[in-house]
């Protein structure tokens, strides 16, 4: 289970990452609050279960990063005409 959270928490702030750097508001809210369900179930999980954590949470955390990695890659990848919403100015 420890595995598994992880790697959404993981996850989920590699996703986060990128909705700050493309001012994906709607979405930063949105991957916040799912954040935070995952925080605390990864804090309620290490307390339960300790040191013996630390593989299934390294592991974790490692899947999910090379993961949200990989998905935002791909979805890039699959449009060249894929549109950010951002109010940052179109020639940065």
């Amino acid at each position: 289970m420890l595995l598994l959270i992880t790697f959404a928490l993981v996850f989920l702030r590699a996703i986060q990452q990128q909705n700050v750097i493309h001012g994906h508001y709607t979405a930063a809210i949105a991957t916040s609050y799912a954040m935070a369900v995952a925080e605390i179930g990864l804090i309620t999980g290490i307390v339960t279960t300790g040191w013996p954590a630390i593989p299934w949470v390294g592991t974790g955390g490692a899947l999910g990063v090379i993961s949200a990695m990989w998905l935002h890659r791909y979805l890039r990848s699959r449009s060249k005409h894929w549109k950010i919403k951002s109010t940052k100015n179109a020639n940065h």
